[in-house]
């Protein structure tokens, strides 16, 4: 069909005379009535199709170009409408295979198959609620103006990377009435409103609820079904709840868009430099906890993790395979040979899942953005430690034989 071939002078004068009016780069072709590369034809098709809104915070004066066009999205899709994408133009999705079963990679829906999601995006921090030693505030905004419009269900042969950025999804809803306190709160719509400064018991509570949703996940990991050894299980589980509970937290923090605290999943935080009294509070020691809660290991958390999650702007495919690493890697926990193959087995298909999630999400940069990620764990093995001496601290905290009673009624179901 295509009979004639390109040669290199033909490519070299192709990049050079035939550029993106979004940003410059080499365009591939003509989309939504305007000459784009494939990483704005992609960004405009997801922005269009989920009905996505960004807040730019310098003003709308970000440059959009082919070095900085994923700094700012809000700057990025007003460009586009500037040069003139039409968003009328943009198609409903359609499946189209290939002979083999497969999605064909020219079909214009591709990278939306592959896990095309919306970004997390960067809010304007707005509001006349202010506390004690902060150099930010709360955010004043509607939950349902940047909640993705992700469909119900991925397509039945997606990637386990996008079948859990759906999951995801559905997670932080039960998540959150799991730990709202009353039916008025679960129906309200004020998800993203602070409470009040975190206790002791925040993190019992929170615990609680975060197992749940844990088991539910980790039981959808088709290597961990295929593990044999129930003390495999056991020791991976064990290892891995306190860092699947700082993830969560540490994401959530995010995305409210607070870079001066910790803000847990029930929306009660913690603020460095702003500590409460612990008098009468289910804790051993109340001035180590008080050391540790707003004192400079927290401050180190929130240095090391939210703040560098905040500045890449994290996808969710990227948090869902932070999730599986650290799953995979336990540390010294002593597994079979077996779960050890597994293991890398599992981490070596996620970061291949992950490579092919960024290309279809128009990421530039991919190899630095993978090398990012795997510098970034070190730093939750680090503050996994954090949690873990704050947990010690608190008596009623996952005794061991009610978590040891709990864990094997678990598995015995597995």
């Amino acid at each position: 069909m295509y009979a004639t071939k390109l040669n290199p002078s033909h490519i070299e004068i192709l990049s050079h005379t035939e550029q993106c009016v979004v940003c410059g780069d080499a365009a591939d072709g003509f989309h939504y009535g305007v000459r784009s590369c494939r990483g704005c034809n992609a960004f405009f098709r997801r922005a269009v199709t989920f009905n996505m809104s960004f807040t730019c915070r310098r003003g709308g004066r970000c440059p959009v170009d082919k070095n900085a066009r994923c700094a700012c999205r809000a700057c990025r899709l007003a460009k586009c409408y500037a040069v003139g994408m039409d968003k009328k133009a943009v198609q409903p999705k359609r499946e189209v295979h290939t002979s083999n079963g497969s999605f064909d990679q020219n079909d214009p829906d591709y990278d939306l198959r592959l896990g095309g999601t919306r970004t997390s995006p960067s809010y304007e921090l707005s509001s006349d609620m202010t506390s004690p030693g902060s150099a930010f505030t709360p955010l004043n905004i509607n939950l349902a103006d940047f909640t993705p419009a992700i469909p119900p269900s991925p397509p039945s042969d997606s990637s386990l990377i996008v079948r859990q950025v759906y999951d995801f999804m559905e997670q932080k809803r039960r998540r959150r009435a799991m730990l709202c306190g009353s039916l008025e709160e679960i129906l309200s719509e004020q998800e993203m409103t602070l409470r009040h400064p975190a206790t002791s018991e925040d993190f019992t509570t929170i615990f609680q609820a975060q197992m749940v949703l844990m088991f539910e996940w980790v039981e959808k990991l088709p290597e961990f079904r295929m593990l044999c050894d129930h003390n495999d299980k056991t020791k991976l589980l064990r290892a891995f709840a306190l860092k699947y509970m700082l993830l969560d937290n540490v994401y959530h923090t995010y995305e409210l868009g607070f870079r001066d605290r910790l803000v847990l999943v029930n929306n009660n935080y913690i603020v460095p430099g702003v500590p409460i009294n612990f008098k009468g509070s289910d804790v051993v020691d109340e001035n180590q906890m008080r050391d540790i809660m707003f004192g400079e290991p927290m401050r180190a958390l929130i240095n090391e993790l939210v703040l560098p999650i905040g500045s890449q702007n994290m996808l969710y495919g990227e948090i869902m395979t932070i999730r599986r690493i650290m799953f995979w890697n336990p540390g010294n926990v002593q597994l079979s040979e077996m779960a050890k193959a597994l293991s890398a087995e599992a981490c070596n298909v996620a970061m291949k899942e992950l490579q092919q999630y960024l290309i279809s999400e128009g990421v530039d940069d991919i190899e630095a953005r993978i090398k990012f990620i795997l510098l970034l764990l070190p730093s939750f093995t680090t503050h996994h430690k954090t949690m873990y001496e704050i947990v010690r601290l608190i008596p009623s905290f996952g005794k061991m034989s009610d978590w040891n009673q709990f864990m094997d009624d678990v598995l015995s179901g597995v």
